[in-house]
């Protein structure tokens, strides 16, 4: 072991033992305080865009330079908060009466080291990369996100202030990369109509950074404290953007779809068949008209959501709860934070399959204005067709209002609603969010529900109401952070578009945890992290107790190692819907591994291993749950051994044995790998291939047996959102007797037995070749 690894232990070592004495970490003496860089830019105005052929040599043209602002002097965040970056950054700034633009210059002493390949769009954020954060309203709350890594690739996302960036987002802009003998270059060119922003300002919040993942360094123009919460609370000021031809504009982005599809429909479980489409066409497409820079109006008729991107693999077998799946379509994603409460009461996944919908979102000073409506298909398309709700559709109306007050805080109200036949689901309340200083901020959120019938058969006869609260508080440093949360939903209380645990529940949940910042070149930090959760019933039954704990490590190149241990205790009785006549505890310790990083250029990786316990949810008929062995792997690594060629690889294992006995009881494993190569930015093809496993013993569980084999290929040109040709086939084959369902001596459908009948071949139940074109037009 080196000397630099020992020493880097020793310290993590004694600081740890520090806390145990109730001791402080020992501080590194600071020296006088330096003095501050400006943070505010005046932005010039350019005669003609920028290009990286103005930028030969890594300095701008000698006659542009005077023309230019210069933005240097980035600070590191992390590893070593406050210190100097260690490769040297300057930003070009200049806009024209249309756009906005931005030349990286990213000095870099190993060149050879850089990281950044050919890849699809959003994909490059294990890459060496720079981003520019602007804060149109200087609100401080919101943002927009643009990254560029040294191929020119983009990522784009919507920013809310202590959250994680949404890369669902999209938005048209330009860039370029390139390397150099001396490092990399970027450009970042941002027409003003892809923006929105106040018009009668001159002033923009801003916030560059440039990330080096060999170092696991991230540096910030101006300075991102780590001990202050929030990014945009520390931003800089651009002043001068004046005169722009803003974003008053007109989009309308068409599309057509020409597809042949096979598929098992088995809504009906006494008349499951095939239906099939040949040489099927449709179109449809959205419109979106930007008034007064700010407010945005979407309208949308028959859209596809039909997503050409397919969900990241999850575990679904055996949950007690739901589990949670991002929304991926493009009607929903701009503004989608608007939205956003302390309880998520707008969950869009749970609208299927509309067929019409209007939608308004924006900033009108310091008030923040959202709201749309949309019906939706499936529940009518969800019942058998001599149904008398067969064809019906549901309908969706959400209305949102904020207003900012203070420095990031604000006070909101929220309506939301669905109708279906004679019921609906209405839920109405008010949030508020309070920064008390840079590092405490406080949510509250207080909401009623009301519901008639049960909304997903349509009937009316019962009535349901109740409120629901939630409490939160964070506080965001350099060393500790706390997230403390309290929830309460009454058993009356539902949401039908939201997403929530469960209903009649009271849980808490409490994050902590500290670190420390040894002067090592091997461990650049270490922590002890702590997890509670806890929940009981509105009649005192205690729900769960999951208590986590793990130390942590952070290591160059950005691996994390982190081993874990803890214990979950699950509590099940009578009003669970069990045959259990008591409450019973099944308590089930665990220890792991977290690890995660990314050491070469080629390859990243992140593992979670842990062996500890679990309950059987669902047991047989007659029987009762009871506590579990398991052995559970989550494995997500990405090779790229060419710079144009990417390889995703997904591993799930989940397996169980009885505790009492230790007899099998069920088995779930996927495997999944995304093989795409990138000809240029705009062209791809890519390759999935996912083979989901589900073994089950019958005598010790309700879970059936499955097999699944799916396959996707797709041809993509898209060079920028809203344009792009997508040729694609997806196929996918499940163990399904072909009988389709339990068969009667007459033939008919068992309708006493509707499970669906599994062999020991595959069934093809799903194929699909289609072609889609959509062009963005932009008046």
């Amino acid at each position: 072991m080196s000397w630099n690894r020992v020493v880097g232990t020793l310290a993590c070592f004694f600081s740890l033992v520090a806390v145990a004495q109730n001791a402080k970490p020992t501080a590194i003496p600071s020296g006088p305080p330096r003095p501050q860089a400006p943070t505010d830019v005046k932005v010039p105005l350019l005669i003609s865009g920028l290009h990286l052929s103005d930028f030969e040599g890594m300095q701008p043209r000698a006659e542009l330079r005077g023309q230019l602002a210069e933005v240097t002097g980035f600070t590191q965040n992390t590893p070593h908060d406050g210190e100097a970056a260690t490769e040297k950054t300057d930003v070009w700034i200049g806009h024209t009466h249309s756009t906005l633009y931005f030349v990286f210059i990213c000095y870099d002493h190993r060149p050879a080291e850089i990281r950044g390949h050919l890849a699809r769009r959003e994909n490059i954020l294990m890459d060496d990369n720079v981003s520019v954060l602007l804060d149109p309203f200087q609100d401080r709350r919101r943002g927009v996100l643009f990254q560029v890594n040294p191929t020119g690739v983009q990522a784009d996302a919507a920013w809310t202030e202590n959250n994680q960036p949404d890369y669902s987002y999209d938005q048209v802009w330009d860039s370029e990369g390139r390397m150099t003998r001396e490092g990399w270059m970027a450009l970042v060119s941002i027409p003003f109509r892809s923006i929105r922003f106040r018009e009668a300002s001159p002033d923009w919040g801003v916030v560059f950074s440039r990330n080096l993942p060999r170092n696991s360094e991230v540096d910030y123009w101006p300075r991102v404290a780590a001990n202050i919460s929030g990014v945009l609370s520390q931003e800089g000021t651009f002043h001068g953007l004046e005169g722009l031809t803003g974003s008053h504009n007109l989009q309308l982005n068409p599309y057509v779809l020409g597809q042949n599809e096979r598929t098992l429909i088995n809504l009906d479980p006494l008349n499951p068949y095939f239906s099939s489409r040949h040489f099927e066409g449709t179109a449809g497409g959205e419109a979106k008209v930007i008034i007064k820079d700010s407010v945005v109006f979407d309208g949308t008729i028959n859209p596809d959501f039909s997503t050409v991107e397919s969900d990241q693999p999850q575990f679904t077998v055996n949950q007690r709860y739901p589990v949670y799946f991002p929304e991926l379509r493009p009607f929903f994603l701009e503004n989608a934070n608007y939205f956003a409460t302390p309880i998520q009461l707008v969950y869009t996944r749970n609208i299927v399959h509309p067929e019409y919908g209007a939608r308004m979102t924006g900033k009108i000073q310091h008030t923040n204005l959202g709201m749309f409506v949309i019906d939706d298909r499936t529940p009518g398309e969800s019942v058998a067709p001599g149904d008398p709700l067969y064809h019906n559709r549901a309908l969706f109306a959400v209305g949102r209002i904020s207003q900012d007050w203070g420095k990031g805080s604000s006070v909101g109200l929220i309506y939301t609603g669905e109708e279906f036949a004679q019921g609906w689901n209405r839920i109405g309340g008010v949030d508020t969010t309070v920064r008390f200083n840079d590092k405490w901020t406080a949510f509250a959120q207080m909401v009623e529900s009301s519901t008639q019938g049960d909304l997903d058969s349509g009937n009316p006869p019962t009535y349901s109401a109740g409120p629901a609260t939630d409490l939160q508080l964070q506080r965001n440093g350099h060393a500790f952070n706390l997230f403390a949360e309290t929830q309460d939903f009454s058993s009356g209380f539902q949401t039908q578009l939201g997403f929530i645990q469960t209903s009649n529940i009271r849980n808490n949940h409490t994050h902590l945890s500290y670190q420390w910042f040894p002067k090592s070149k091997v461990i650049q930090s270490c922590g002890l992290e702590l997890n509670q959760n806890f929940a009981w019933d509105h009649a005192g039954n205690r729900v769960y107790h999951y208590t986590t704990f793990d130390p942590f490590f952070l290591l160059p190149r950005n691996i994390v190692l982190a081993p874990i241990g803890g214990q979950n205790s699950d509590t099940l009785g009578p009003q669970d819907g069990t045959l259990l006549k008591n409450n019973e505890n099944f308590t089930e310790n665990f220890a792991g591994i977290v690890a995660r990083g990314q050491p070469w250029p080629q390859f990243n990786f992140n593992l979670v291993s842990i062996r500890g316990g679990n309950v059987n949810y669902n047991p047989v008929t007659g029987g009762h749950p009871f506590l579990l062995n398991q052995k559970f792997v989550q494995l997500l690594f990405t090779l790229q051994p060419l710079k144009q060629l990417t390889a995703d690889n997904t591993y799930l294992l989940d397996r169980d044995f009885a505790v009492s006995d230790n007899t099998f009881v069920y088995e779930s494993q996927t495997f999944r790998t995304k093989l795409n190569y990138q000809f240029t930015r705009a062209i791809s093809a890519r390759v999935i291939v996912e083979y989901d496993s589900t073994l089950a013993n019958p005598a010790e569980t309700s879970i059936l047996r499955k097999k699944q084999i799916g396959t996707q290929a797709l041809l993509t040109w898209l060079p920028h959102p809203g344009t792009a040709v997508y040729i694609g086939y997806n196929n996918d084959l499940e163990n399904i007797d072909r009988a389709l369902c339990n068969r009667l001596q007459n033939g008919a459908c068992d309708p006493d037995n509707t499970t669906i009948p599994r062999a020991s071949n595959y069934l093809n139940d799903g194929k699909q070749l289609f072609v889609k074109a959509s062009y963005l037009f932009r008046f």
